[in-house]
């Protein structure tokens, strides 16, 4: 007989549990050092010395061959076919995923900017082998702290990151800046103004160097990122894992004192609260009381009461939003019109371009032709479904569109229990911490994929390479069993 909560998915607890710890580190590394879209390659330098390695990011070719090590390593220990003696999982969600990552492959042999695709398709392929490694390897560590540590642990340097800048980097890099133009930049050293120069810092205007408007207005306004590209993706971050990592420390410290307890979870949640209203992102703010509606509308209790309190949600979250960025919608919503303009214009390249696209990842080539005159350049749609369109054809949209919608519709379906959680032997997490954890994480790759069609998380190893391997871990346990061992 097995015992509850044992899994015979394993070839030992032992090596899952490490690989778990090790494969969640990874993905702590890649929130601190992949936090960039993979296009950027050029843009990324290599570390010269140690001081560079430990504060600086990465390029995202480094990050690749270690996924690929690992997912050998996983493999080996771990028995990954055992899961479809165990659970009935859906063709759709393994055939799905597969041409989808074909598709981009063939069309890579037709793109218009072979670099950039060259710089993209292991990026893509890295999602599939997240969303395969979850999915076999993964899902009985995903309700483990073994899985989470690195993880949580990567998320919380990052947040750390993000409220230095908005406390005091920002402020201090405003007040520099303000300096230096009105000192004629007598301040700086050549090498200094030249690097700059080189990073947009200071333009020429009327043969005069001038801090550049744009960035002193970003630096004003103290918009954070902590070590992911811009603000918009570190809301995309906070929204995919706050939720999950609230309940793993909600787990974990359920033996400590109440008080202890409560500190922990409070600070840790309202630095993530915080640190995602200092993005400044609209998106971000609006995906958030959707999900938030969601999770009240899904948790036990009468229908009245729960509508009454989304209702409630939605009116402040709303009235808070139009308050926050009143000035925002004064100015005319420029970055909505601007994303408008990136819409438009992928359409009109997946209509020029129906079957094969561009080439993955090389919008900004075409955009470069068919952008409003007055638009300023953008390198991806801000719509990773969109993407597919312009960059792969419309088939490729379909199959990625289609395999979202499988997903999530499977994981809403059965994350409330239906099949029965799986979890390493001996896991000591009760039942209810695990359906709790199984639900944030649902909502959290909810919100993630909803922030997707209005930015390009799919493009960062840090968020996508997360999401799809939370997605196919969750589906690996959430899925209805095929037999019950007696």
């Amino acid at each position: 007989m097995n015992a509850p909560g044992s899994t015979s998915l394993v070839a030992g607890p032992g090596a899952l549990r490490f690989f778990a710890l090790i494969f969640g580190s990874f993905l702590g590394v890649c929130i601190l050092k992949w936090g960039n879209p993979v296009i950027l390659e050029a843009q990324i330098p290599m570390p010269r010395d140690a001081a560079e390695w430990l504060q600086q990011p990465w390029p995202s070719r480094l990050a690749a061959p270690v996924l690929m090590v690992l997912a050998v390593v996983g493999v080996m220990a771990s028995k990954p076919m055992d899961l479809f003696r165990e659970r009935r999982v859906p063709a759709a969600l393994l055939v799905l995923p597969v041409l989808w990552l074909g598709w981009q492959w063939l069309s890579a042999g037709r793109s218009i900017d072979p670099v950039l695709t060259g710089w993209t398709l292991p990026q893509l392929t890295g999602c599939l082998v997240c969303y395969g490694l979850g999915l076999l390897v993964l899902g009985p560590a995903l309700r483990t702290g073994w899985f989470w540590a690195g993880l949580i642990a990567g998320l919380g340097l990052c947040l750390n990151k993000a409220a230095q800048q908005h406390l005091f980097e920002l402020r201090q890099d405003y007040q520099v800046l303000v300096e230096g133009e009105a000192t004629g930049w007598t301040n700086f050293t050549a090498a200094s103004l030249a690097e700059m120069k080189a990073n947009l810092l200071i333009v020429r205007t009327n043969g005069v160097d001038i801090a550049n408007p744009a960035i002193l207005d970003k630096m004003r306004r103290a918009r954070v990122n902590g070590t992911m590209v811009y603000p918009n993706a570190l809301a995309g971050m906070l929204l995919l894992l706050l939720p999950a990592s609230l309940a793993v420390l909600a787990a974990v410290s359920a033996s400590l004192k109440v008080s202890v307890r409560r500190l922990l979870l409070g600070s840790f949640g309202m630095l993530g609260v915080l640190c995602l209203y200092w993005t400044g992102s609209k998106a971000g703010w609006l995906v958030a009381l959707g999900v938030g509606a969601v999770a009240l509308l899904l948790r036990p209790g009468s229908v009245r009461r729960k509508a009454a309190l989304v209702a409630l949600l939605l009116a402040g979250g709303l009235g808070l939003f139009g308050l926050r960025f009143a000035g925002y919608f004064a100015k005319g919503a420029t970055s909505a019109v601007a994303r408008a303009d990136y819409w438009k214009a992928a359409l009109e390249n997946a209509r020029q371009r129906p079957v094969w696209g561009s080439g993955p990842g090389t919008f900004q080539r075409p955009y470069a032709r068919l952008k409003a005159p007055e638009s300023e350049m953008a390198r991806l749609v801000h719509n990773d479904f969109l993407e597919q369109a312009t960059d792969s054809g419309w088939p490729g949209f379909a199959l990625y569109t289609a395999w979202i919608g499988a997903l999530l519709w499977t994981l809403g379906r059965h994350v409330s229990g239906g099949g029965g959680s799986i979890g390493l032997a001996g896991e000591a997490w009760p039942e209810t911490d695990r359906r709790r954890l199984e639900w944030a994480v649902f909502l959290g790759l909810f919100g993630w994929f909803a922030h997707g069609m209005a930015e390009f998380g799919l493009y960062i190893p840090a968020s996508a390479w997360t999401a799809f391997t939370l997605a196919g871990a969750l589906l690996a346990g959430v899925l209805p069993r095929r037999t019950v061992s007696v």
